[in-house]
């Protein structure tokens, strides 16, 4: 039987007076709209959730390429111009101080910028930084292979190793918030296997270019552009497919989530979720995301930095010098101070010894250094004119040798990779430290060619213990001082290297067998400080 209500609610449904059309009447058991039940309430997942569903695929495959190249830029335009300094000692009179600053001048820019990058990573975004960076260091290296003058080129590779500093400061970040958890450690590992490859195809483009310089002529501008400077060119290709990557790849979806753009990532996980699972975007079921529960404080460290400015970058750096993490602070970054030093600061010398050493092979190393200083000191006091006319023959297999040795560091960070959980990593740490002293120390006592290239290439691989520097110097510090202490600590290392390799260009001309002394002696020390990190 019908209720008088409903009588009444029909006429004033058919007069149109008091009832619009999307009123909702609620019933004691459910919604009705227009007669019809109400869409169910959108569920909200978390950014993990959300990566999970969008899956592994060509995305991932993409961006790790991308990033990858990333990290290779840094290795491949602050390293490049150790294969380079006998090639242009003719053409810009290079003395031992003048190609020591130029090997170390790339790192100084990097040193001289990583905070500030950092900081820009945070609040303008992962992407546009990469962006910047690499176009920028694009344009300048560009630029740089027209050099007149060895300082114009010293000032060049200081400003691409600004530029290139914020690939160093951010492929990390742009990588790792693209994977969850479980496969966020194997992806970086992966994407730090491109600087080891880095140091196999810088020789390897060497040993293709430089030794055509006697068979080609090439003149831009009114001046002959040598095949070391065709080499510094192709050496910034990278940086091309660099951009054009990021022109694809969206910017972080986390970095886009902390700053309130939630539909945005939905968007961007879409076309993930498309281009991994080849399904239509609108198929995509998530529809509503938020932050993960563990990054919440991530989340309003990044609007305190935001607000803060540069203020942020003191605050954050101020503890890490004071009790109880001055102590760690000091070790760790002593440690990696040493390992650049030693590592990078003479791999950046060795294509320059070697072209020397290859034609005295029966000799001991520094001996033929010493022979070699001489020699050039004694031609330019009998003719000062003998800079213009001073022939220096490059040896092609002195580019081999080194590619050779950058196959130990890729082998190297592999067998790391494969040992390290089962010897642990402070045991792991100061075992190569003590391996790689030794084999620096014995160089000194062997005039065999190829057992010095072996200890040689033994010695300088102390460098693939920096990732186990790092991992175990996060385990150090607290959460909230993490990033910057890691920075802080990497930043020491390349200051390390800047400082080694101007070191050694003054130890070849006042006394070869101290380099070795030295170095050898300070990654025992090394293991001696190493001993006393505290692994958790």
């Amino acid at each position: 039987m019908r209720q008088p209500e409903e009588d009444q609610r029909e006429k004033e449904n058919a007069n149109g007076e008091t009832r619009k059309h999307s009123e909702i009447v609620i019933d004691p058991t459910q919604i009705v709209t227009n007669g019809t039940s109400s869409p169910p309430s959108i569920t909200t997942h978390t950014y993990s959730e959300a990566l999970a569903v969008a899956g592994q695929g060509w995305f991932h495959t993409i961006l790790l390429f991308v990033t990858g190249l990333c990290l290779m830029s840094v290795v491949n335009e602050t390293v490049n111009v150790g294969f380079i300094i006998s090639a242009a000692e003719c053409d810009l009179n290079l003395t031992f101080s003048d190609k020591g600053v130029l090997n170390g001048a790339g790192f100084l820019g990097v040193v001289s910028s990583s905070y500030v990058w950092g900081f820009l990573s945070d609040t303008w975004g992962r992407r546009r930084v990469l962006l910047l960076a690499s176009t920028g260091a694009l344009i300048i290296s560009i630029l740089s292979t027209f050099a007149p003058h060895v300082w114009v080129l010293i000032g060049a590779r200081y400003l691409v190793g600004i530029f290139v500093s914020g690939n160093a400061a951010t492929s990390y970040a742009y990588l790792a918030e693209f994977h969850g958890e479980s496969s966020r450690a194997k992806v970086i590992s992966w994407a730090a296997m491109f600087m080891a490859i880095g140091l196999i195809f810088l020789p390897s483009l060497a040993w293709l270019i430089i030794p055509l310089d006697d068979r080609f002529e090439l003149y831009l501008f009114g001046m002959r552009y040598d095949m070391w400077r065709i080499y510094l060119l192709l050496c910034s290709l990278d940086l091309i497919l660099i951009i054009a990557g990021l022109l694809y790849l969206p910017e972080s979806g986390k970095f886009l989530l902390t700053n309130g753009h939630r539909e945005k990532v939905v968007q961007i996980l879409a076309k993930i979720y498309h281009l991994n699972q080849g399904e239509p975007e609108h198929t995509f079921p998530v529809k509503s995301i938020t932050l993960d529960a563990i990054d919440a404080p991530y989340a309003d460290e990044m609007q305190r930095r935001s607000n803060l400015g540069l203020r942020y970058l003191w605050q954050q750096t101020v503890p890490l010098f004071r009790a109880p993490l001055l102590w760690h602070t000091l070790k760790a970054s002593v440690l990696m101070f040493g390992l650049f030093a030693t590592s990078s600061g003479l791999f950046l010398w060795i294509p320059d010894i070697l072209n020397t050493y290859v034609q005295h092979e029966d000799m001991q190393l520094c001996d033929v250094i010493a022979l070699m200083h001489a020699n050039k000191t004694a031609a330019r006091t009998n003719d000062p004119t003998a800079g213009s006319t001073c022939p220096i023959a490059i040896n092609a297999n002195i580019f081999l040798i080194t590619s050779a040795m950058g196959v130990v560091f890729l082998a190297c960070y592999i067998l790391n990779g494969f040992i390290i959980n089962r010897v642990g990593k402070t045991t792991l740490l100061n075992g190569w430290f003590v391996v790689c002293g030794i084999c620096g120390l014995a160089v000194l006592w062997t005039s065999d060619f190829y057992l010095t290239l072996i200890l040689i290439a033994a010695f300088v691989s102390s460098g693939c213990l920096g990732g186990v520097l790092s991992a175990i110097s996060v385990d150090l510090f607290p959460t909230n001082y993490r990033a910057m202490a890691m920075c802080l600590i990497l930043m020491t290392g390349r200051f390390g290297a800047m400082a080694g390799s101007n070191i050694i260009a003054y130890l070849l001309t006042y006394n070869c067998n101290l380099i070795f002394i030295l170095f050898g002696g300070s990654l025992l020390v090394c293991a001696l400080i190493g001993a006393t990190l505290t692994e958790t």
